[in-house]
């Protein structure tokens, strides 16, 4: 039922690197190797909107792109290059402003936030990942040499350095508070700026939705390909730990005495076997419907250079519970490079080899377009104009547009206009809408050449509604042969997860010129109202009234790694909910690190899964967890008063916990220093810590 079908990218074959949806179906934007930044239509449509000057050999080029979560209003994409610079080049993250309306045009308004020295020409930075909060996730690789032993991949350990990292920053380049080794004095300093450490060449991470938490692949060096969930302050070990084992040439080295290694959740041997890999590419987590139940919530990544695509699932503590499938779910796929989320879920990935999209769809999944028509007739000239733009695919899929005159003519295109010969007064016309997939929706309507179209005058208040609050329509309809029309009016609430996975409920019908109803209280839902008139020849028109929710964010975030989630909602952590809705919110009972217990919501509640109610403004909620530091603090009097008050957030180093105290001190989540004397703390099942 897996079929993969083809989508331009704007690029050319061997130079296709990553690309990125725009928001409201405004199609997406590509990046080339030799520096082109092309957009390409909802329709296939491509233009070129800027070439940006690029050293491109090896791993280098323009690699990577990231949309702005609020790209709507502000217009800015992110974008990874390695720039000239003298008898070399630097290796860099900026900001861009798109120029252009609904078509983008250029580019301006460089904005740097990263540079680094280009001292090899492989493993620059290799992900950008924008957040609904408006701050930015970077991967970046350790920029040293892979021929040989590189002491300069031991940057990959140092902190202070950006290299071999997952970064996580806000839209200046600074780093988000939280992060395990932010420095509220000193925000602009790498280390404020570090999530965790010791990758390699990150190539391709996304977020789980279900935990915030990163989810890289990891390009190995010799023996092994890793995939990993990224937990903050960790450390994946390179170039010390290649996979789960001590990397030969580099273990022994000074700088890796000591070094710990957090176990990848997935890892592959190297060598042309069925479930060998060369060279991972991070994946997405499928968040649609229209695949079978068995790959809903996986994980789907490939292998460029074996092209190969797997999935796997892991549960809230990273523990696999659906290993890769072996053989492969996809073998011969091309070779991809960036995977991303088509409007309706369905996996997309750049295959550089071809320099096209392909997407993976289930034809049984697939739901069949719907068809609209809107006319107009001069019958003066007993010409007919008709209009299906208001067709739409649940899909989100591009559409074709095939006509049937009813009088043995026919046409192509979404807007067509024909002329009916004199002596027959009555003809129906049909449209057929047809997805890439090809399934078909069609239409018919009734023409009469030599008549008017009734014209239908809407008088609606342009407002945005609450649960609950009265939404007013109101129209009239005249025609000119037979003057004032009546009204039939239908109203369904359209419920849509997201854009392209909608579905129709039908509400009340009503005759007259207007009606009042309450708008829906249905969780990621708009109301349609649809009035229709007739005319004595049966010629129709109609207009519909879309009501929109006045909507506000809800955000849950956590003091520990945590899956949290909004189940009436995305199921994220974050989401945009009407003005009184009821909201589930939920945190589990144990945070990702296997120990922390949940402790309280922000707004004092302390049942895990609750409900709200959306205000009239944003709201951000966090779920406080009890981590072992501070369970082992509250259980201790004597300890509490050696230490005093707990001072600043508590942090993590290499999957140990550690926090301050007014008296000095940091208990480590397992076992510790306090006071110059050693603390052994309780036994935790599941506790976790690097080797």
């Amino acid at each position: 039922g897996f079929v993969l079908t083809e989508q331009p990218s704007g690029q050319e074959p061997w130079n296709l690197t990553d690309f990125a949806y725009l928001p409201d179906g405004n199609g997406l934007l590509s990046t080339g190797k030799e520096g082109r930044v092309a957009w390409v239509s909802p329709e296939g449509a491509v233009r070129t909107i800027a070439t940006l000057p690029v050293v491109a050999e090896q791993d280098l080029g323009l690699v990577g792109i990231g949309v702005a979560a609020d790209y709507a209003t502000s217009r800015q994409i992110y974008l990874a290059r390695s720039v000239p610079s003298g008898d070399g080049y630097v290796i860099r993250l900026a900001r861009w402003t798109v120029t252009g309306g609904y078509q983008p045009t250029g580019l301006t308004g460089e904005r740097i936030l990263l540079d680094l020295a280009g001292d090899s020409n492989v493993h620059g930075i290799t992900g950008i990942v924008p957040a609904e909060d408006g701050t930015v996730w970077v991967s970046v690789g350790d920029i040293a040499g892979y021929t040989e032993v590189d002491p300069l991949a031991l940057r990959a350990q140092n902190r202070d350095l950006p290299h071999g990292k997952i970064l996580h920053i806000t839209a200046d380049g600074l780093g988000v508070p939280g992060n395990p080794y932010y420095d509220v004095a000193r925000p602009g300093a790498t280390a404020s700026k570090v999530f965790a450490s010791g990758f390699r060449s990150p190539f391709r991470f996304s977020i789980d939705e279900r935990t915030g938490l990163p989810v890289v692949g990891d390009v190995g060096w010799n023996t092994w390909e890793e995939v990993n969930v990224v937990r903050p302050g960790a450390n994946y070990g390179w170039p010390c730990w290649e996979g789960k084992d001590k990397t030969p040439g580099y273990s022994r080295l000074a700088g890796c005495a000591n070094v710990g290694n957090t176990d990848p959740i997935a890892v592959f041997r190297h060598g042309s076997g069925i479930d060998g890999g060369n060279s991972v590419t991070g994946g997405i987590h499928y968040t649609g419907t229209s695949y079978p139940a068995a790959y809903r919530g996986a994980y789907f990544f490939g292998d460029y250079t074996r092209m190969k695509l797997w999935t796997l699932r892991y549960d809230e503590q990273g523990e696999v519970t659906t290993p890769p499938q072996s053989p492969p779910m996809g073998t011969g796929i091309g070779r991809p490079v960036k995977f991303a989320a088509a409007a309706n879920g369905d996996i997309v990935y750049a295959d550089i080899e071809a320099g096209v999209l392909r997407r993976l769809s289930f034809v049984e999944g697939n739901t069949s377009p719907v068809a609209k028509v809107l006319t107009s007739t001069d019958p003066a000239t007993r010409t007919v104009t008709f209009d299906g733009s208001g067709s739409f695919d649940f899909d989100g899929d591009a559409l074709t547009y095939d006509w049937d005159f009813g009088d043995g003519g026919t046409a192509t295109g979404q807007r067509v206009s024909h002329w009916y010969a004199e002596g027959t007064e009555r003809f129906t016309a049909s449209l057929t809408v047809t997805d890439s997939l090809g399934a078909e929706g069609t239409t018919e309507v009734t023409v009469v050449p030599g008549n008017h179209s009734p014209v239908i005058t809407p008088n609606v208040s342009e407002q945005r509604f609450a649960v609950g609050e009265p939404v007013t329509v109101a129209a009239t309809a005249n025609d000119v042969e037979d003057g004032r029309l009546d009204i039939e009016w239908t109203s369904a609430v359209v419920h849509c997860p997201e854009e392209a996975t909608c579905h129709s409920h039908p509400g009340p019908s009503h005759s007259g010129d207007g009606f009042t109803y309450p708008f829906t209280d249905h969780p990621d839902s708009r109301m349609e109202f649809t009035a229709t008139a007739t005319d004595s020849e049966g010629v129709s028109a109609s207009y519909t009234y879309v009501a929109w929710p006045r909507e506000h964010r809800v955000t849950l975030t956590s003091n520990v790694a945590a899956s949290l989630s909004i189940p009436n909602e995305t199921g994220g952590s974050s989401a945009m909910v009407t003005e009184g809705a009821v909201v589930n919110i939920e945190a589990a009972p144990v945070a990702t690190d296997g120990v922390s217990t949940f402790a309280n919501w922000s707004n004092g509640d302390t049942d895990p899964a609750t409900t709200i109610v959306m205000g009239g403004s944003d709201l951000t909620l966090t779920a406080n967890y009890t981590t072992p530091v501070a369970q082992r603090y509250a259980a201790d009097t004597a300890l509490r008063t050696t230490l005093g008050a707990p001072q600043g957030p508590e942090g993590t180093q290499s999957g140990l916990h550690y926090q301050g105290y007014a008296n000095g001190g940091a208990p480590n989540g397992r076992d510790g220093n306090i006071g110059g004397a050693r603390v052994d703390l309780p036994s935790v099942p599941n506790a976790r810590r690097s080797r």
